[in-house]
């Protein structure tokens, strides 16, 4: 059995970047990826990554956005770590040798939803996200970072109440084999392929949520779903994001009449939160009767409109749209993961010698609703402390301070369905959109919860690579239609038609762990969420 300082569970900006770090303080590394090294939802990433390095901009400022995009769910300190250590770190990729775009030697700022100044640095226009991969990847691939392609990881081990390792299968060939780790990382990345529509790639499975809520990890915020307003919506095409800083260069939302209303939901139009623009466009959607809006670039300066997106200019026209001549057809799509295994601002979860970081982790920088271009920055902030911290406990310098909550409740008893359809991932895809998607209700949540519940116990033990996503996937999706019931309010990304509006009485945080004693339905609504700030 081979033995590491580190393994880290995925290959995209959060584990690469992770390991890098650790490779140069000496230790030993093991990356372990179920597809490609390069195949991981950072090359999707296009908006940019967001520091407050503007001249007119500020540290608190860019606080004070995330804070108030969050919906009043955002832990303080974590955002206060988010702001204050991303130019550190936009030096740190820098150094790594990522290219950010510039204007007349000065590094080009954009603008999106519900920042108050430019503060979007991009590379490649449009193609941030596959900028940092490909740079991370290939300085891997020239390393001493052991890499593992085409291997999943079925369990984390535990020894007593420490993490020591990891179960993997090398799905191609069908072999199994463990790892010993001093600590595990889990940098795993979104879920978006629960749902029917999703920007994501098809890497996006949740394993690391799954992974650590099996191993006794506690899990957290998983109600809040982001979807972004703007996908590209044709018949027989994947829906293709269209990032949000097009229409921070200018871009106008119209409804099928050719009309913008953005502005009738909210003042901020068309740059207000994604929550809020995505319900607008779902609102104007049902009123219309039509499955999609259109999101307007021709009154801008096509050359340099179609310069600054070059990805989306391509995609465009590989299926027929010139957008400097006509609108995209947009819809919401699944995006972003805003919960996921709750951690400190160390990255440390609630099992010692288990750490996670990016879209997996739930450091409580996003809160209910996380502002845009935040997240590529959250992966290398935590990521940079997730190795501060282990390191100092490797150097004898720290002990380990694992987070743990003491209203973390396990998963509510339910009978589940004593019959029902068979599961497929299309079916859990389905059930997902309609009943877990933008706008919930009651009835529809108890029906998603009852039936991946009834699929837990169908689904037989995982043997290959889909079969050990879709028992992942059917988890990860009990759990959040588990959180979406028990929070009976709207805030932020979750929405809910029976309960609009949001309440103080929910100003507080739906943890689940495995291990923990369980209590009755009505006891647990009340007392399950944690209130306030997270230890």
């Amino acid at each position: 059995m081979r033995t590491y300082d580190y393994i880290i569970v995925g290959s995209g900006i959060a584990g690469l970047y992770t390991a890098l770090l650790a490779l140069e303080r000496g230790r030993s590394v093991l990356v372990i990826t179920k597809g490609s090294i390069d195949e991981t939802n950072t090359r999707y990433a296009q908006g940019g990554i967001a520091a407050a390095v503007g001249s007119d901009d500020s540290t608190d400022l860019h606080y004070q956005d995330t804070i108030t995009a969050g919906a009043g769910l955002c832990d303080p300190e974590a955002v206060r770590v988010l702001v204050e250590e991303a130019p550190a770190r936009i030096e740190d990729l820098v150094r790594l040798g990522v290219v950010f775009d510039t204007t007349e030697g000065t590094i080009a700022l954009g603008r999106e939803g519900a920042h108050s100044r430019s503060r979007i640095l991009h590379a490649g226009g449009d193609a941030t996200g596959e900028k940092i991969e490909l740079t991370l990847s290939h300085l891997a691939r020239m390393s001493r970072v052991t890499v593992l392609e085409n291997c999943l990881v079925g369990d984390i081990v535990v020894d007593g109440d420490k993490v020591v390792g990891v179960r993997t299968l090398d799905w191609r060939r069908g072999m199994a084999e463990e790892f010993q780790g001093s600590f595990v990382v889990l940098a795993t990345g979104g879920a978006g392929r629960l749902f029917r529509f999703t920007t994501n790639s098809s890497v996006a499975t949740g394993d690391g949520v799954a992974l650590a809520y099996r191993a006794g990890a506690e899990v957290t915020d998983l109600e809040f779903y982001q979807f972004h307003p703007t996908a590209l919506r044709l018949p027989g095409a994947p829906p293709f994001l269209i990032s949000e800083a097009v229409r921070g260069e200018g871009g106008k939302l119209r409804n099928a009449s050719g009309e913008t209303f953005t502005e009738r939901y909210d003042p901020r139009g068309d740059l207000a939160p994604r929550d809020v623009v995505t319900r607008a466009i779902v609102s104007e959607m049902l009123k219309s009767g039509t499955d999609r809006a259109y999101l307007d670039l021709t009154h801008l300066p096509a050359r340099a409109t179609a310069a600054r997106f070059p990805s989306i200019y391509r995609q465009c026209l590989d299926y027929g749209i010139d957008f400097t001549k006509e609108p995209i057809p947009i819809a919401p799509a699944a995006h972003y993961m805003m919960g996921g295994v709750k951690t400190n601002v160390w990255g440390e979860t609630s099992i010692p010698g288990l750490f996670a970081c990016g879209e997996s982790a739930c450091t409580g920088v996003h809160g209910a609703n996380r502002l845009a271009s935040n997240s590529l920055l959250e992966t290398v902030v935590f990521g940079w402390r997730v190795m501060e911290r282990t390191d100092a406990i490797l150097r004898g310098q720290e002990t380990a301070k694992p987070v743990r909550t003491q209203d973390a409740v396990p998963l509510p008893e339910r009978k589940g369905l004593a019959e029902g359809p068979v599961p497929s991932l299309t079916r859990l895809q389905q059930i997902m959109w309609s009943e877990v998607g933008i706008v919930r209700q009651g009835n529809g949540l108890n029906h998603a919860a009852d039936i991946t519940r009834f699929w837990q116990n169908r689904l037989p033990p995982p043997s290959d690579l889909p079969s050990y996503e879709l028992g992942n996937m059917v988890l990860l999706g009990r759990l959040m239609a588990e959180a979406a019931l028990l929070r009976e309010e709207s805030r932020g990304a979750h929405y809910r038609s029976d309960y609009p509006q949001p309440s103080d009485t929910w100003l507080r945080h739906i943890t689940f762990a495995k291990n923990r004693e369980p209590r009755a339905r009505e006891g647990r609504r009340r007392a399950s969420p944690q209130r306030g700030k997270r230890p």
